[in-house]
Formats: structure tokens, sequence, C-alpha cells
């Protein structure tokens, strides 16, 4: 697993952002999709049947499980749950050794990149966490899982998932721990009382843009006298635009921030501008505390944080929860993804735990059942195994709603994602540390706040033209 040459110098330091990506954990829940946190959600499956070992050899095209031999070792932070997965593996894969190594989120990136670049071992399967997939794909020590000896097919992968784990040049480096598309859950209560019905279809059709959205703020505000607000702050807004606004940024050492900001500041700043936002700091603890507050309508939801996030801070909310389609569409949130070391020495015990894991249909079930997460391989909702018709474990939360078909026959169809690049982290940090002024000082209009943004990437990124 050495490193057998050193051809360049990695100098980008890990940043601290925790946007869009598996963050430290703040409260209880993660603010930015921390997809390896999970806890046990259902009750854990059985042991795996003769039947389903067969099926599982068959479907990933080994003749005899038991003949794959190898250690294969993998970094991550939680590896409690990685442990839960290995176990399973285990059964049908009875002579690979799963070694998880436990790496900490804080630590993970600096990690690789010194181990990398001074020759010491590097892990069979690597960890790439939203927060520095970018940079982690441009390090080019990721394997391209669609040629041999993987020879993965995109066809099968759930389609918002493909670009999330592509380079720039379109080559699959990984595959996702679960889909992550973006939702907007809502406090029903408020809903009926405000916005006149409590329909998932019927409130999002309200809200089907961002106009839309700001004029039914207006009328909220006005029905309560100002005390209802629509979002709990305005990075939830500024966050959820940012994701949306999917364009080509990035052209060598050129990143046109304007392209990729004018829109979502113009968005956010109307809406600060009409009242209609909270004036609560993203992640704070008022932030996780204003999940089981009665003034806040909608909140930004991954495919995680209905069990994770929302039901852990709203102890007292079940049945009053429901999730719609966000104004102009669906988004990615969060998500990590797996990747294969490009001089491994053990890819293919590497891959078959991958493939069986993460990208068939038995694995599928075997996420869903041990840790509510939604796979990425696309046939497993069509199969035997499929959760569609299984009642989810926080459906009750939600008022009986179907999270799955939700997560998966409506966002993740729609969900605009976008190859990454080693700027969208740059991207997130400077969010982070601009949203609190945005929201403070109203003489900043969006103008001054692209201008702030510009000059907050440029100290960060000083050999890049910003334009």
């Amino acid at each position: 697993m050495k490193r057998k040459s050193v051809s360049v110098v990695l100098t980008i330091a890990m940043l601290s952002s925790v946007l869009f990506g598996c963050g430290n954990n703040q409260q209880v829940g993660n603010p930015a999709g921390q997809t390896g946190q999970e806890e046990n959600t259902t009750s854990e499956t059985s042991q795996t049947s003769e039947e389903e070992v067969a099926e599982s050899a068959s479907e990933v095209g080994t003749q005899d499980p038991a003949d794959l031999t190898g250690t294969v070792v993998i970094w991550d932070w939680d590896g409690g749950t990685q442990q839960k997965y290995v176990d399973k593996f285990n059964e049908v894969y009875p002579n690979v050794k799963i070694e998880v190594q436990d790496v900490a989120w804080d630590d993970y990136m600096t990690k690789l990149q010194t181990s990398y670049v001074s020759g010491m071992d590097l892990p069979d399967i690597i960890l790439g966490e939203m927060a520095w997939r970018g940079t982690l794909f441009e390090m080019g020590i990721c394997d391209k899982l669609e040629e041999a000896p993987y020879n993965l097919d995109r066809s099968k992968m759930v389609a918002s998932s493909v670009p999330l784990v592509s380079d720039q040049d379109g080559n699959i480096l990984g595959l996702e721990m679960q889909v992550t598309p973006a939702g907007f859950a809502y406090k029903r209560d408020l809903a009926k009382e405000y916005l006149g019905t409590d329909d998932p279809a019927e409130v999002g059709a309200m809200i089907s843009d961002w106009d839309a959205f700001l004029e039914v703020g207006k009328q909220v505000s006005e029905k309560s006298n100002g005390k209802v607000k629509m979002m709990v702050s305005l990075g939830d807004v500024l966050l959820s635009t940012i994701g949306q606004n999917i364009v080509d940024y990035v052209d060598g050492n050129t990143v046109d921030i304007t392209k990729k900001m004018t829109k979502p500041l113009e968005t956010t700043m109307k809406m600060r501008d009409a009242g209609i936002i909270g004036n609560v700091e993203m992640y704070s603890a008022s932030w996780y505390s204003a999940y089981a507050a009665d003034e806040y309508i909608f909140y930004e939801a991954g495919s995680w944080c209905p069990p994770l996030v929302i039901a852990k801070n709203d102890t007292e909310g079940e049945g009053n929860w429901a999730v719609t389609t966000p104004p102009e569409g669906s988004f990615n949130l969060g998500g990590t993804t797996l990747s294969i070391y490009k001089n491994s020495e053990n890819k293919e015990a590497a891959w078959a735990y991958l493939e069986f894991i993460y990208f068939s249909e038995l694995g599928g079930s075997y996420m869903y059942d041990l840790t509510g997460n939604y796979s990425c391989y696309q046939p497993y909702y069509e199969s035997e195994y499929s959760p569609m018709d299984k009642e989810g474990p926080v459906d009750k939360f939600f008022g009986g709603q179907s999270l799955v078909k939700y997560y998966i026959e409506e966002a993740a169809p729609n969900a605009k994602t976008a190859p990454q690049t080693k700027y969208d982290a740059i991207i997130n940090d400077v969010f982070q540390a601009l949203t609190p002024k945005y929201m403070t000082d109203m003489s900043i209009d969006t103008q001054k706040a692209l201008e702030l943004f510009k000059e907050e990437v440029q100290v960060k990124v000083p050999e890049a033209e910003i334009q």
C-alpha cells in the first residue's frame, strides 16, 4: 500500500469547513451530512441465509467468495458503523479481513496528505467527505472504478450520485455511502395555520421558486405579526442556493466567483431584506434548538437529516413533520464517498467489499436495515429487497410520509449535482465566515456581498485568478 513515488508536493491545507459534509457533531445531530455517524435505527437483519449468499455471490460476479483472500484497510472516523457492514460482508467473504482504523474527522485529510507526501502507507479504501472531496480527487491517488479490475457500470448508479463521485474529467473515483439529495422539511401545524395545508405536494407547489417563497414569507409574516419566519438562518437560504447554482466556474487557475455566487447572494439578500428569515447563526446552539421551536416553518433536510438531526432535536415533534421539494428543486447536501487507493495491493478484495455493501441489492438492504441509509445502487429499489413499501425508521415522526419514496423517487432524480473541485471547499469555508456579517450588516447589498466573498476566496488561494 506504500506510495511508489512522489511527483508533486501537496500544499493544500485541510480546510475547517464542515459545509456540505460530515462536520464535527454539534449539539444533537450533524450540520452537514454526517453519513458515517448513524445509529442502528432499525432492528438488525438476521444472519445471512445460504440463498442470499448464493444470490450475492452471483450478483457481484464471484463464483466462490470463500476463495477470495486479503486484508483491506479502511480509514474511517466512525468505525462502529462501518464494522456493522464488515460483519455482514464476512458472512459471505469469510477469508477477507477488513481492518477499520479510526482516524478523526478533523485529522483525516491532513493525515492522508502527510502520509502520501512522506511515502507512508495509505489505506486501501479512502473516505472522501464532501468538505474535502474535490481536494482528494485532485491528488490523483484514487483509482478509476469504470476500468479493470472493477468495471463499475455507471448506468446502475442513482443518476444524481454520478457527478458527485466524478473528477473534472468525468472519471468515477468512488461510490457514495448513501444518496444525499435535499428536501425542505417543515412543521405541519405551522403549515396548516399559515399556508392552509400540510400536504407535501401542495406546500411544494406554493413555494415552487424563490420568488414564490418570498411572497409566501411576506404573507406568513403579516398573519403572525412578524413572529413566524420561513427559515431559521440566512445561512440556510444561502446554503440551499449555492447548492442549486450548478455552473462551471473553474477553468484551470481561474475561479469565477461572480458566476458561482451572484445568483445565490442576490436571492439571499432579498430574503434578508424582506424580514422573513430568522437571525440565528447557522450550526449554533440556538440553531439546533430551533427545531423544537414554534416560530420557523421550513428547515433544509438532506436525506440524513430526518433521523439524525430533526428527530433528535425536536423530541416531542412526532407526527408534526413533513418534507417537500425546495424552491427551484432539490440539490445535494452532504455525503461521503469511498475510493480505492491506486497503489493498493488488495484491489480485488477492496472492490469486493465496496461492491457487496455499497453497490448491490443485498448490500442496499443491509445499509437500510442497519443504519437507514439509501444506497446509490439503483437496481436495489426495484429488487425484492426494495424499501419502497416498508415503513422507514422515522416515517411516523413525519406523519406517516414515506421518506424513502420522497428522497429516491422525487428528490434524487431531479437533484442538481456537479463534479467536485478543490474550490468548493474554499467557497464553503468563506460562506461560513461571511454569513454572520451578511445577517447583521444591512448595508451590505448583493454587490458588496459578492466583493467581500471574492476578497476572502483570494486570501485563501492567492495563486488563483478570482473573477
